[in-house]
């Protein structure tokens, strides 16, 4: 090889070597979700969505996996050590500190956040990163 190919074929490695850190980091770095700005998807009652997964999970887990959802239900405990809030003992839904002190027990309320996934083994809905909406 001459140096002018070995120089050509150098500096075209480089460049895609820059190339793919570049778009790896972009990637990699990404700015994350802000769940309390996003528009709901759906709004449904704890109850409502329970039975569709039991109806139907399959279905029902391509539907509404890591969709922004708005639900509502009853406060039926509160774990203020685990920031946790369930509603119709069907739902628990993780919340900040701020959030937890708006719940109250036996009150019913309105959560928006992004919806993880149904328990099988237990029954139980989950959800993450909740805001009580007013």
């Amino acid at each position: 090889m001459n140096r002018k190919l070995k120089f050509r074929l150098g500096l075209g490695i480089v460049l895609v070597m820059i190339s793919a850190i570049v778009v790896l980091n972009f990637y990699m770095y990404q700015s994350h979700r802000d769940i309390d700005a996003e528009q709901a998807a759906f709004e449904t009652s704890v109850s409502e969505l329970s039975q569709r997964f039991i109806n139907n999970p399959d279905s029902s887990t391509v539907t509404y996996a890591d969709q922004t959802i708005s639900i509502y239900g009853n406060v039926t405990a509160l774990d203020l050590k685990q920031n946790t809030i369930t509603l119709d003992n069907k739902l628990i839904a993780t919340a900040s500190k701020e959030q937890m002190n708006k719940a109250k027990m036996g009150e019913l309320v309105k959560l928006k956040g992004r919806f993880i996934g149904f328990d099988e083994l237990f029954n139980e809905l989950r959800m993450d990163q909740c805001t009580i909406e007013e």
